[in-house]
């Protein structure tokens, strides 16, 4: 059976691959990241004047674009780092942090407390004063927006007041108080992440922002010509061409060796790098990192990440409503010894995929070891001793379009079969609606590109607006849940990990496949990198000591 699904998949994959692209507010790649499947375009035009030390990056798009990024829903990439600051800066493991904005910080002991003390004589790009105002209004603003990652609702959730000022019965955000250049933040409860996603959380010009309604904030004409904080602002934008990024002379940081950047707008990253107009590539996409690691020029830079993919089962509403097909857990148990998990991953993602069986990795030594290895002959066993109905259609559900995501349903469907089930693929065109409203399902192919393996159990709560549908506001994951995102302390978040990963795997309400990693391609041709530099997450902001990469071709 195997080496017949291997000539399948080779079929398969011969037909097409193309990026598996994070839908929705989990988080998705970073701007200049972002693969096509498109295998053409023209050269982009240039912008007037040669500069020395141009850094080149490209940003796919289709159409004519002619904005910037949105620094609250994607932080990584180097544009969005040039343009934007954060008060405290990640390192690259996204953890320990050091100032930025703020040139202090304090935290309570009982962890509810976080004070921070701007520096002086910070200024926008043009001109105003960047105060303590604009920090509290851009906390503020982050939770009545529309579009955001989720890393920052879930930790500002936690502030004092949050829901009262986000449902309008509160006329101020009582956990955020100013006093001159000193920010304190009082929260509800602990949330042992907060100060990591401060590093994230790009504060925006009260002055320049406050007459756009929340709600069109991410696609207001704002994004245009935006005002900025960072070693960069805008220079020339060229709608459907480039946009340049050029010297912020109200920066008072270390100035950087680049002195322009040009961002361009193309249909297709491989021919973009071919061609020379961009030296930084992130990707998980297998046909692009094919073809840049034939460029000599590109030097590619694997990334370990949290990028889960796996099915999430149609259990229970909050309204009650059961889907009865998934109520038995040895149901449950079966698919995943159906799936031969570990030739998938071989091939859709050679060497970035990840076999995993719970949300701890395989290669935490919280995993306590429990696996789920394809055997056929277990899952037919199982579904018979569940009193499976085999006439009933198993339906699956995702709503990701690229190719290798059809071949991907197309192949689990065909290990379904192969144990005796009735099954149908359904490709949703409602993004993520049909998993947690309309749910006409049995289970549903889901990503998360998550900033801690806290998001991962948070999944889980009773509470979470989107799982309760699928889950049924089931409360037995609450307390650890709470905890694992609370809890900052190494050997205390191992033990409750260590907890989650049973109690997840005795219900299996979520089905783990894999984790795909990331790598990142620099044209070291064109680019001097400096020694000892270490890249973390793309999709996040971290120190990539960005002010001392130096153009050399």
């Amino acid at each position: 059976m195997k080496k017949h699904w291997n000539r399948l998949i080779s079929l398969t994959l011969a037909l097409a691959m193309a990026v598996v692209c994070l839908a929705g507010c989990g988080g998705a790649a970073s701007s200049e990241a972002a693969p096509s499947s498109s295998a053409s375009g023209s050269a982009p035009a240039e912008p007037s004047g040669p500069v020395e030390q141009t850094l080149k990056l490209a940003t796919v798009i289709e159409g004519a674009a002619d904005k910037t990024g949105y620094p609250w829903h994607n932080p990584g990439g180097i544009a969005l780092s040039a343009t934007y600051r954060t008060l405290l800066l990640a390192d690259a493991n996204l953890t320990d942090v050091n100032p930025d904005l703020a040139e202090s910080y304090e935290i309570s002991d009982d962890g509810l407390v976080y004070t921070f003390v701007l520096k002086d004589g910070l200024k926008w790009s043009d001109g105003e004063d960047l105060t303590a105002e604009d920090v509290k209004y851009s906390i503020e603003t982050l939770l009545k927006v529309s579009a955001c990652n989720a890393i920052f609702t879930n930790a500002f959730g936690n502030i004092k007041g949050a829901d009262a000022w986000r449902d309008g019965s509160a006329d101020t955000l009582e956990g955020v108080q100013v006093d001159g250049n000193t920010i304190t933040i009082t929260l509800d409860s602990s949330y042992g992440a907060f100060l990591s996603v401060i590093a994230q959380f790009v504060i925006l010009p009260e002055h320049a922002t406050s007459s756009i309604d929340p709600l069109e904030l991410n696609n207001d004409e704002y994004w245009a010509n935006p005002v900025t904080s960072g070693a960069f602002k805008l220079g020339e934008m060229s709608a459907g061409n480039y946009y340049t990024l050029v010297p912020n002379e109200n920066y008072e940081g270390t100035p950087w060796k680049i002195t322009q950047i040009i961002n361009y707008f193309v249909p297709d990253l491989i021919t973009a790098a071919q061609a020379g107009n961009t030296y930084y590539v992130s990707t998980n996409s297998p046909e692009t990192i094919s073809e840049l690691q034939k460029l000599d020029s590109m030097t590619m830079f694997p990334i370990d990440i949290l990028f889960y993919r796996y099915f999430i089962c149609n259990m229970e509403g909050v309204d009650g409503n059961e889907n009865p097909v998934m109520q038995n857990p040895k149901v449950r148990e079966a698919i995943l010894y159906a799936i031969d998990r570990e030739t998938l991953a071989t091939q859709l993602f050679p060497e970035l995929a990840n076999v995993i069986n719970s949300g701890v990795p395989n290669s935490y030594e919280e995993y306590n070891g429990v696996s789920y290895d394809y055997d056929p002959e277990k899952a037919k066993q199982l579904l018979e001793e569940a009193g499976y109905d085999f006439s009933h259609t198993f339906r699956i559900l995702y709503y990701y379009t690229d190719q290798t995501s059809i071949d991907f349903m197309e192949a689990i469907a065909y290990y379904l079969r192969e144990v005796g089930m009735t099954v149908e693929t359904i490709q949703s065109q409602q993004g993520t609606t049909d998993l947690y409203q309309t749910r006409n399902y049995d289970i549903g192919y889901k990503g998360l590109s998550a900033f801690s393996i806290a998001e991962w159990y948070g999944e889980y709560q009773s509470t979470n607006a989107y799982f309760q549908n699928i889950f049924g506001g089931d409360t037995q994951f609450d307390e650890l849940a709470t905890q694992i995102a609370a809890e900052a302390d190494p050997a205390k978040r191992s033990e409750i990990l260590k907890e989650l990963q049973t109690l997840e795997q005795e219900n299996l309400y979520k089905l783990p496949l894999y984790t795909i990693g990331n790598n990142l391609f620099i044209n070291t041709a064109s680019v001097k990198l400096p020694d000892g530099i270490t890249f973390g997450n793309p999709w996040y902001i971290h120190d990539m000591d960005l002010e001392n990469w130096e153009i050399i071709a």
